[in-house]
């Protein structure tokens, strides 16, 4: 590229199926507060369960940048009483990629992604570590041990969410927005919308473990006011290919009502304190 004007080959290659391929972390899911939970779901999505599920991962191969580091949580909802999916509170992202996975997944889909400090994920035989930390505090750490999960009985619900060899699909919510400023120099939330993005991945590998998860929060980032009342389980999986390949606009939604549940995940307290 010579020049900030691409070739219209370029324009029509840019973002084209998105993929997080050779992903590879531990994903895992905890019981929490059933009413902080719910006070952090945006209507029109409906809270199904007070579980709270996660990963952190290493993105090997994305099509849109170098490799990076990942960490989510994330509700499971239901959109108009037939379509169920993830909504996720925050992304943190580390690495060389994780700039191009930031700006590919907040401008293309609206997703809360901020950048950490650091990311790591080590796995010395049956065990297995990770630790996110943002601004020198350590937000997550969490532990995987190989073998059975915490919690038994939520092991069929926890295998049914990634089946091996299999393409599975699931849904994830976002709340996207245009911001507008006044002649007062303020800036308001404007344009909001529910998208629903559909992802299809394919595991090659799954193992189940139990889970030791410490939760802290930031004044930037509250990851703690989801507590972990009862680890349920995780396990060590592997990704070979995650493709996002259609975005949905569902519904309008109010920006006044919206916009409390725009900011802690996408921007820092510095963008709104006096």
């Amino acid at each position: 590229m010579d020049n900030f004007v691409v070739s219209q080959d370029a324009v029509k290659n840019f973002l084209n199926n998105p993929s997080m391929n050779d992903q590879t972390g531990i994903t895992f899911a905890y019981a929490t507060d059933p009413a902080a939970l719910s006070a952090m779901i945006p209507a029109p999505l409906k809270l199904v369960a007070p579980i709270v599920v996660g990963y952190v991962a290493k993105m090997g191969k994305p099509t849109f940048g170098p490799e990076y580091m990942e960490q989510t949580l994330y509700a499971m909802v239901s959109y108009d009483g037939k379509m169920m999916g993830a909504y996720p509170f925050q992304l943190l992202l580390s690495g060389a990629g994780a700039e191009a996975g930031l700006t590919a997944g907040r401008d293309g889909a609206g997703i809360p992604k901020k950048l950490a400090d650091e990311i790591t994920l080590d796995r010395d035989g049956d065990q297995a570590r990770a630790v996110v930390t943002r601004h020198g505090v350590k937000l997550l750490d969490l532990t995987w041990q190989a073998g059975s999960i915490n919690e038994p009985s939520f092991m069929e619900q926890f295998a049914g969410m990634m089946k091996p060899g299999e393409p599975n699909e699931t849904m994830s919510f976002f709340l996207n927005y245009a911001l507008d400023q006044t002649p007062d120099g303020a800036n308001h939330f404007t344009d909001v919308e529910l998208l629903g993005t559909q992802m299809t991945s394919v595991a090659d590998a799954m193992e189940p473990g139990s889970i030791d998860l410490k939760l802290a929060s930031s004044p930037d980032d509250p990851l703690a006011s989801l507590p972990v009342l009862k680890p349920l389980g995780g396990a060590w999986y592997h990704f070979a290919t995650s493709t996002m390949h259609n975005t949905m606009h569902l519904a309008k939604v109010d920006a006044e009502t919206a916009a409390p549940y725009l900011i802690a995940g996408r921007y820092d307290r510095a963008t709104y304190e006096d």
